[in-house]
């Protein structure tokens, strides 16, 4: 090959070097955990369209803190949170482009079909966790949430704080409006008995995981999971009175320059390959068709209340408020 037709070569790829780059663009994704879902979801589609995919993780309650801080100038584009409330608070407030294609809606599993301006990436569900190695002399697991105030879990119980949360507020707002003043009654009771609130779902199981405590109130499943698959003496306990199944939404803010790569993201964590890493990071995946962990309890094997999202959604800024003065003093 001649000089003049290598040089000729060299900036032809130079040129196409650049146009990919020109065409490549930049999503901004703010999630909740598990980290490692935000992370991969972000990985595999960067793989896939060449479009890079900036995340930062953290805890519902900071997502949604981080945001408010952001409002005159929104850096999100595309937000995975815990709990469908925070997603429908987020709606109330204006902040949500309506996106939920009707050809993604009917391939969700029954759980997963709830109406909201945004879609449901997977669900999860809460239970009591006890270490088996740490529990108290002669005590038996108990099988109701009550039973937690009982003398023998004196100071041994932790709970993740629903101010931080988001599967943990979801449920305290629908506990306290199943069981009302007997809720608030427990909850009180549940302070007095030594249970601590240390902060997210992972600073509550640390110390049940250590054998410091004996048991969590409401541990969120993922988390759970994870520590059962990692071999801790780790046994879910899923109260004859019910728990919830809470979807997690994944939603595109309206302030998304690029509503289209928006899109392309929540239809590829919407896909079977999106939805089988939602099942790697110990969720329930949204789709039909894409199985569980075998390791998860099967959807059917454990008693689930029924919640109206949207009413829970207006009670809950009233009852996470009186819960931060009454139960965590603040």
């Amino acid at each position: 090959m001649t000089g003049v037709r290598m040089k000729r070569l060299m900036l032809a790829l130079l040129g196409l070097g650049l146009a990919s780059a020109a065409h490549a663009a930049t999503l901004t994704l703010y999630s909740a955990a598990p980290a490692t879902l935000a992370r991969t979801l972000a990985a595999d589609f960067e793989k896939k369209t060449g479009d890079h995919v900036e995340v930062w993780t953290s805890s519902t309650g900071k997502v949604m803190a981080r945001l408010a801080a952001e409002a005159n100038h929104p850096h999100a584009d595309v937000v995975m949170v815990a709990g469908w409330s925070a997603g429908l608070d987020l709606a109330q407030q204006g902040m949500v482009y309506p996106y939920h294609p009707a050809d993604i809606e009917k391939a969700l599993v029954k759980p997963a079909q709830v109406s909201a301006p945004f879609l449901p990436y997977g669900l999860d569900t809460v239970s009591m966790v006890f270490n088996t190695k740490a529990l108290p002399k002669g005590a038996k697991l108990p099988d109701s949430w009550f039973d937690l105030t009982q003398p023998q879990w004196k100071d041994r119980i932790t709970a993740p704080n629903p101010l931080l949360s988001g599967t943990a507020s979801s449920f305290l707002t629908a506990f306290v409006d199943q069981y009302g003043n007997k809720a608030w009654k427990f909850l009180s009771e549940l302070k007095a008995n030594g249970t601590v609130w240390p902060g997210t779902n992972h600073a509550a199981l640390l110390p049940v995981m250590s054998g410091e405590r004996s048991g969590m109130f409401e541990c969120v499943g993922h988390a759970a999971v994870a520590a059962k698959a990692q071999g801790n003496s780790i046994v879910q306990v899923f109260p004859k009175e019910g728990t919830i199944m809470i979807p997690r939404p994944i939603l595109i803010l309206k302030s998304a320059p690029d509503k289209k790569l928006a899109e392309q993201f929540v239809n590829f964590a919407m896909s079977p390959a999106g939805q089988k890493l939602v099942a790697k990071n110990n969720l329930y995946p949204a789709r039909q068709g894409v199985p569980a962990k075998p390791i998860m309890n099967k959807m059917g094997s454990f008693k689930v209340m029924s919640v109206n999202w949207s009413q829970m959604a207006a009670k809950q800024p009233a009852i996470l408020a009186r819960f931060k003065k009454e139960i965590l003093g603040q």
